[in-house]
């Protein structure tokens, strides 16, 4: 019991101060200084059934990119309508998605965060998808990112957005994906 209420007190700080996120980066490097990436936990865990009758697992995630710097920030990426596999769970295909609905943090503690899945997947689902955005300074942009699978894996899903120099990658279970960029735009 000592220990359970210690562990309570030990995490109560961070609920206290609002940090609903997994990963933050506040990059400061010659290149990317005053950018901010952060990654959410996921929400989801459930199934989806495709019009073709295929069962997939889903987990959604939100990132926010904030750009502190006087200039804008033009953000592309796009995913592959192509499924990849991550080393720790070499049996299990996955997709990535970037659906355009907007992401609020008002939505944060609704199911899914909010995002109508399933009418995004009906339309989506097998698509490439992408998006190319300015963040002008001192402001932020908030996204969804939708991870499925052909079925569930042992564990937790962790994955989210860095920047190595202007490419941005995204890592799901510290897998990496090269896919987009962020460059300041004068």
């Amino acid at each position: 019991m000592k220990i359970l209420i210690a562990f309570i007190i030990l995490l109560l700080p961070f609920k206290i101060m609002g940090q609903t996120f997994h990963t933050e980066f506040n990059y400061n490097d010659s290149i990317n200084k005053g950018i901010t990436i952060q990654n959410s936990y996921p929400k989801g865990g459930q199934k989806y059934t495709a019009s073709n009758g295929k069962k997939y697992t889903f987990v959604i995630f939100w990132t926010c990119i904030t750009n502190n710097t006087d200039s804008n920030l033009e953000v592309k990426m796009n995913f592959s309508a192509d499924s990849f596999i991550v080393p720790s769970s070499p049996d299990v295909k996955f997709n990535l998605y970037l659906p355009m609905e907007e992401m609020t943090f008002e939505k944060e503690s609704l199911s899914n965060y909010g995002l109508d899945l399933k009418s995004f997947l009906d339309k989506n689902i097998d698509k490439p998808t992408k998006l190319v955005t300015n963040i002008s300074p001192n402001a932020s942009h908030l996204f969804y990112m939708v991870v499925i699978s052909n079925k569930g894996v042992k564990g937790t899903v962790r994955a989210g957005f860095e920047l190595q120099k202007e490419k941005l990658i995204y890592k799901v279970n510290n897998y990496e994906i090269k896919c987009g960029q962020i460059v300041s735009v004068k």
